[in-house]
């Protein structure tokens, strides 16, 4: 397995930046604005292998997402590929970086954390949707998981593993 290539303050950063200057911080995060300002387009499908999310073709600046996943789940794996697209393709957005070519795959396994490039797109997703600082808010106002999740717009289970990850009850 190869090393890690950004560390989770950089990751965290890098989120925050692209929240800051693609969507205001306005809540619940508009991915298809980011995309659409990444120039990404988006399109639901229907994937052949089973199990997928989300595939990102970076050299054609394209995102695909199974039309058979619920919003939330869209959401999050749309946020995913604009992980692997920032981290893994374009490198920091802020900073100009050569191009390569990418194709990545979000699945089941991903969510596993099978590669550290997974991991990265994963860390990256939950800063974008679900920021540390605006959690600790809603925490510390006493509302629920649910409600919490309802208000990023996230599924009820990537709440609850980013309040697990964060040391929250």
């Amino acid at each position: 397995m190869s090393e890690a290539r950004y560390t989770r303050e950089q990751i965290s950063n890098l989120a925050a930046d692209v929240l800051e200057f693609y969507s205001n911080r306005q809540y619940p995060v508009k991915v298809l604005s980011i995309t659409h300002n990444l120039d990404l387009q988006v399109f639901k499908t229907t994937f052949s292998r089973d199990g997928v999310s989300g595939m990102l073709k970076a050299q054609e600046a394209k995102i695909y997402v199974a039309e058979s996943d619920g919003i939330r789940r869209q959401r999050f794996s749309i946020a995913h590929e604009i992980g692997h697209y920032i981290l893994h393709y374009k490198g920091n957005i802020f900073a100009e970086k050569e191009e390569k070519k990418h194709i990545s795959y979000r699945n089941n396994l991903s969510s596993m954390g099978f590669s550290i490039k997974e991991i990265e797109a994963i860390f990256f997703a939950a800063n974008l949707l679900m920021p540390q600082d605006r959690v600790k808010e809603l925490y510390e106002q006493r509302f629920s998981l649910y409600e919490i999740a309802d208000f990023f717009q996230v599924s009820y289970t990537a709440m609850a593993h980013r309040f697990d990850f964060l040391g929250y009850d």
